[in-house]
């Protein structure tokens, strides 16, 4: 994975960054200012430095100018962190720096990730080495030798990137693997930090019925309505995923047990109001199994899952007995 500089005068700050990006296998440097940083990042070679602005000694707007004066380090992207995010002169500034991505203090976890990621697909690459007469040809040649070693790797690491698919094709929700990925990191993230986990399982009960009568199409639209329905519901920071075919679900961290209760019948409003407008026969319904953990609890992604599909079967399998007529006597 990639080797990643975290910049912070507050050590508190600098370990959400370093718990959350260590537990999904990248490689982290810590920093507290901008002096350190530039010297680490001189020696370390950086694929990714994510810096608060406001700091001793270096602040993060002339860390950024230094980087961009030294031909190995000028195509290193940078992630501005703070917590005067909502000053429209930073954002100004940050733009004019080169900087494409800024996070609020103290970010959301899923925030952080697609910063992240879509800093490492688009890095700063300089199309050439700076005019240096100070420096020996050999000396010249050994840090272009450098630098272009440097960007085979991270044109390498981007064709990974895009040849692992992490997106489910028809919905854009996170497909199994994707949902895997992010979900196990989380679920360690939450651990360490002591946040609670609930994990909601969903059954779209209804795509049966409407692919009968509708076909594969129709099929299609209803998971896709549902999809939009689940974005809508659930929080920037909830991981969404389509495992597959009409199973859905939705890891949610951070959250009290009556915030879960109100998210699962916020869903159920969603679904109501949409089939209000639905077309005939386009009704969605679905069963939802939700399985939620202490603090202590060692259970795995994998039996989590497992756990909230038997909670789901079980919710559908009431449904349908509460559904069937009653024999009178």
């Amino acid at each position: 994975m990639s080797t990643i500089l975290i910049v912070d005068s507050h050590p508190n700050d600098r370990r959400v960054y370093t718990t959350l990006l260590g537990n999904f296998g990248h490689r982290l440097l810590e920093a507290n200012d901008g002096a350190q940083a530039l010297d680490l990042a001189r020696t370390e070679l950086p694929d990714l430095i994510i810096t608060d602005i406001l700091m001793p000694n270096m602040d993060g707007f002339t860390l950024v100018r230094r980087l961009r004066a030294e031909p190995l380090l000028m195509g290193v992207p940078v992630i501005f962190q703070t917590a005067n995010y909502d000053v429209s002169e930073i954002h100004r500034l940050a733009r004019a720096s080169g900087v494409q991505h800024i996070l609020r203090k103290v970010a959301e976890p899923q925030e952080i990730l697609r910063a992240v990621q879509a800093a490492l697909k688009q890095p700063t690459i300089p199309s050439g080495l700076p005019q240096t007469g100070q420096l020996q040809r050999e000396h010249l040649q050994l840090l272009a030798d450098k630098l272009y070693q440097k960007v085979s790797e991270l044109e390498k690491a981007n064709d990974r990137l895009r040849s692992l698919s992490l997106t489910d094709g028809l919905t854009g929700l996170n497909n199994r693997r994707g949902f895997m990925i992010l979900a196990t990191g989380l679920l360690k993230f939450a651990r360490r930090a002591s946040y609670s986990v609930s994990l909601l399982y969903i059954d779209l009960d209804s795509l049966k019925y409407i692919n009968d009568r509708f076909g594969h199409t129709g099929g299609d639209t209803a998971i896709n309505h549902f999809a939009s329905i689940l974005t809508e519901t659930f929080r920037d920071s909830d991981v969404i995923g389509r495992m597959g075919g009409d199973e859905f679900v939705v890891l949610i961290i951070d959250a009290s047990e009556s915030d879960v209760i109100n998210m699962q019948a916020r869903l159920q409003s969603n679904v109501d109001a949409h089939n209000l407008k639905a077309l005939d026969g386009h009704a969605l319904a679905f069963s939802l199994g939700v399985i939620r953990l202490d603090q202590n609890s060692t259970v795995t992604m994998e039996e989590l899952l497992s756990q909230a599909d038997a909670a789901m079967y079980k919710h559908k399998q009431s449904r349908r007995r509460a559904a069937q007529p009653r024999a009178n006597f």
